[in-house]
């Protein structure tokens, strides 16, 4: 069988670099400086088209992972605590 240990550092340390991620995505260029090169015409509407769906996907993404990156670093306190009070109901240290 498989044995996983994650500690609340490791929780909280995800938790920030998801905000990493977020923020990378949100610094993230759209590509719109890159329309000159299609021209005019049909591709360039369809280019369009793709920037805004990408833009706005992109947004909402680094959105979640900032939300969820929040809620990890949370976490990774609550479980410390949680592992504190456990030990202590059970005889260890109290702080």
């Amino acid at each position: 069988m498989t044995r996983m240990l994650i500690s609340a550092e490791v929780v909280a340390a995800l938790g920030v670099s998801l905000g990493e991620v977020a923020h990378g995505l949100e610094a993230t260029r759209d590509g719109s400086v890159d329309r000159w090169a299609l021209g005019g015409g049909e591709a360039s509407d369809a280019f369009d088209h793709l920037l805004s769906g990408w833009r706005r996907d992109r947004l909402a993404l680094a959105e979640s992972l900032r939300d969820l990156g929040d809620k990890a670093q949370v976490a990774g306190t609550a479980y410390v605590e949680t592992e504190t009070d456990v030990g202590r109901m059970f005889g260890g240290p109290t702080r």
